[in-house]
């Protein structure tokens, strides 16, 4: 881990658990090995929260055009930002991705593709499937909670104080699809990740109990 990183995220980690009385749930699903991070999708604050609540190093996907000034650049280049310069369906996109994972990494994704306007968790595209069948990898379902209260759409500035928590999933592996026609299983992951971050979401608003699904 290298020393920017690592004071970056322990300075992230500190901040949201004073201001936000931050919680983590689900290391009983730690994963090793490459695999992504995919999250329901609210906040500013999302990528923050899923990178200081995983104990391994991360890595982001960010807009080519914010790694032209030299300062910025290299900035986000010593906290794990790789440039792209479209969406995950692009082809040099895609080859990021899919190189990050065959070299073991955690990669963190929102599949919805963009911030929901109500905190309700929209449609999860089947090419996340795609990611993990040419890679032979994992999906860690995420579900951030409090995100949208303390700073959504609506908000110029964040909140200054409120309750967050990051809940991690049972991984969804390749493996357990890889019997199926191509487009099938990349279909059928994508519902399995639909269905695995409501679930999530169920199980913390239900009271935390246990150790999540």
């Amino acid at each position: 881990m290298n020393p920017l990183y690592w004071i970056v995220i322990r300075l992230t980690r500190f901040y949201f658990k004073v201001f936000f009385r931050h919680r983590v749930y689900g290391m009983e699903h730690f994963y090793k090995g490459g695999a992504i991070l995919a999250a329901n999708h609210t906040s500013f604050f999302d990528p923050p929260i899923v990178s200081c609540s995983w104990p391994e190093q991360v890595h982001f996907l960010a807009r080519e055009s914010l790694f032209r000034n030299f300062l910025f650049g290299g900035l986000i280049r010593a906290l794990n930002a790789h440039p792209v310069s479209g969406e995950v369906s692009d082809i040099s996109t895609f080859k990021t991705i899919c190189q990050l994972l065959k070299e073991g990494k955690k990669v963190v994704l929102f599949p919805e593709g963009t911030r929901s306007f109500d905190d309700s968790l929209g449609p999860i595209k089947p090419g996340i499937g795609l990611l993990i069948s040419r890679t032979d990898t994992a999906i860690v379902p995420a579900y951030v909670h409090g995100a949208y209260q303390a700073w959504n759409r609506s908000r110029r500035l964040p909140k200054l104080w409120g309750k967050t928590a990051c809940v991690f999933g049972t991984p969804i592996c390749w493996k357990e699809f890889a019997h199926m026609e191509k487009r099938e299983a990349h279909q059928a992951i994508a519902d399995r990740l639909t269905q695995s971050i409501l679930a999530l979401k169920v199980w913390y608003d239900s009271g935390a109990q246990g150790v999540p699904p």
